[in-house]
């Protein structure tokens, strides 16, 4: 073939490579395709993200102002960006999103007038380090309204906060979450204080209840902390809550323990809320429930020497929840990151007519009650398992009711107050209603902060989701949540084995494997150099050898085929 032609081929083979290449790149700016392999598919938008646009009536506008400092120092900024175009492509043109950088002064000024707070970051420009004040904030408008995201750097939560501040702008509204706390000897300012962050981070606007007050037919979800304190009156105002249709979680406990002089216990006996979930069909019973799957606490105690001291001990009141042991088909505890539960009490569930009970988080089989003697100080160790080999098994921490709740004072006298207003007569009729029950008060606490557990407030504000708006809205919260600490070993036996195996191995094997290691390597050069020397010795390279031995085995291939 002639080299001309054989040009001309060559030319139309790029020319066409180059137009498929170009058509392609043209093509991916329409489509995208994106593999997602995470176990919890939180790379991808999920269904209620894609199905926002129908909730949507006029265009929604997103503005990302990010920083170039921060963006070009971070992966997080573009991990942002990418998730709001993703949100921008299946909105069907109803979200837009742009991307601004505030700058400094004009730019800088608006962006914090809408909300968009500034972050202190270090940078280092030809090497000198300064301090640069840097953007990473949502603002997402909707007519009039707006719903600002003060600051984002990853996207963890990012695509549950912007569902609900979209929706939130559309219907220019927070969704109310009413708080009773039911335990007199708490307050929700000074003893809810990580609850409260989480409820508002969540994008809930909270109204604290007194006891005895009506709860506002616009609550969304009613969240009770504690029962100790409620009286008739009290619950009855809970009573007609749930029979209007209303949604409801409760924290309570079946033993009461105090704390201000040492830990003392002791089961709670005429209480009003536990009478009426039980009418609904959960019993909680006057029971302190203990697991090997358990913390382990600092407590002071006395020194033998007059002083004090602290002493780390495990306390299987307080229960490190497992993932096994929790319901694997409900959005609310199947990607649950953690949930520890202080002093519980267990659950029994009883079946009511039109009532769905579902058993969310259990104990590990490994599990034992107190009954009576409650010991529960930490001078009291070796009473903990007293009666564990009776009562082992598996329990029932948490629950949940959805249905038409029979009414707990139906056909009963109005509870009546001194000096409080007359109640009305309930509905003739409830409502679906819907309810979780937790065995434990004080789980709600700020206790969470002592055991780095403040996966419990989330827990609660996803459960505020999931009983006011069902599944969707949840499933976006829980997903890429991960309990960090090592827990995953339990009980004093396989610990002790882990850490003596970890001992064994660091500091027996891997010394040994790398004086053996070294060993051979010096042996190998040893008789490296001894080769080298004999080769010198002999007047030629330590390589001629190996070409003499080719050549020979060359000679005598050449030779048989001779023959």
């Amino acid at each position: 073939m002639e080299p001309k032609i054989k040009m001309r081929r060559s030319l139309v083979l790029l020319a066409l490579t180059v137009a498929v290449v170009a058509a392609a790149v043209l093509v991916a700016e329409r489509f995208s395709l994106r593999l997602d392999w995470s176990s919890d598919r939180s790379n991808t938008l999920s269904a209620a993200s894609r199905g926002l646009y129908k909730e949507i009536p006029e265009q929604v506008r997103i503005t990302y102002y990010i920083s170039s400092t921060l963006s070009a120092r971070h992966p997080g900024p573009r991990a942002v960006e990418d998730l709001l175009r993703s949100l921008e492509s299946a909105s069907k043109g109803r979200i837009v999103v742009e991307t601004e950088d505030p700058g400094s002064g004009k730019g800088e000024n608006a962006a914090q007038g809408l909300g968009v707070t500034p972050q202190r970051m270090q940078v280092v420009e030809k090497n000198e380090a300064r301090v640069a004040l840097v953007y990473s904030g949502i603002v997402v408008r909707y007519l009039d309204r707006t719903q600002v995201l003060p600051f984002v750097i990853g996207t963890d939560t990012l695509e549950y906060d912007l569902v609900k501040a979209v929706r939130a702008a559309v219907a220019d509204r927070k969704p109310i979450a009413s708080i009773l706390v039911g335990d007199a000897d708490k307050s929700l300012d000074q003893d809810y204080q990580n609850l409260s962050k989480a409820l508002e981070q969540s994008g809930w606007d909270r109204r604290e209840l007194g006891r005895g007050e009506a709860v506002p037919p616009e609550s969304a979800v009613l969240i009770v902390l504690g029962n100790s304190g409620l009286e008739d009156y009290d619950v009855y105002r809970i009573d007609a809550y749930l029979a209007s249709g209303g949604k409801a979680l409760f924290a309570v406990k079946g033993v009461d323990v105090t704390a201000r002089q040492g830990l003392y216990a002791q089961p709670l006996q005429q209480d009003a809320l536990l009478r009426a979930l039980e009418a609904y069909g959960v019993k909680v019973d006057r029971k302190l429930v203990l697991d090997a799957s358990s913390l382990t606490l600092p407590f002071q105690t006395a020194s033998p020497y007059g002083g004090a001291m602290i002493n780390y001990v495990r306390y299987p009141h307080w229960i490190m929840t497992r993932p096994e042991n929790r319901d694997g088909k409900s959005p609310l505890t199947s990607r649950l990151a953690g949930l520890d539960l202080f002093w519980p009490s267990p659950l029994e569930l009883v079946s009511r007519s039109g009532v769905e009970e579902t058993a969310l988080v259990k104990t590990t089989p490994d599990a034992w009650l107190q009954e009576k003697d409650f010991a529960v100080g930490p001078e009291q160790a070796g009473m903990y398992a007293a009666g564990a080999e009776a009562t082992k098994g598996q329990y029932v921490l948490a629950a949940s009711l959805s249905g038409v709740l029979p009414q707990a004072y139906a056909g009963k006298e109005l509870p009546k107050r001194s000096g409080a207003e007359p109640l009305a007569a309930l509905p003739e009729r409830s409502l679906v209603s819907r309810i979780i029950v937790v065995g434990s008060s004080d789980f709600a606490t700020d206790y969470m902060s002592i055991t780095e557990s403040e996966f419990n407030a989330v827990f609660i504000a996803g459960a505020a989701d999931w009983l006011s708006s069902g599944d969707d809205l949840l499933a976006l919260k829980t997903r890429g949540q991960r309990d960090t600490r090592f827990s995953k070993v339990q009980g004093p036996e396989a610990k002790s084995a882990l850490v003596t195996l970890a001992y064994v191995v660091n500091v027996g094997l891997v010394p040994v494997a790398v004086l053996a290691f070294g060993l051979v390597r010096a042996g190998r050069r040893r008789r490296f150099e001894r080769d080298e020397a004999e080769a010198r010795m002999a007047g030629r390279g330590p390589g001629d050898a190996g070409a003499s031995e080719s050549a020979a085995d060359s000679a005598a291939t050449a030779a048989k085929e001779d023959k």
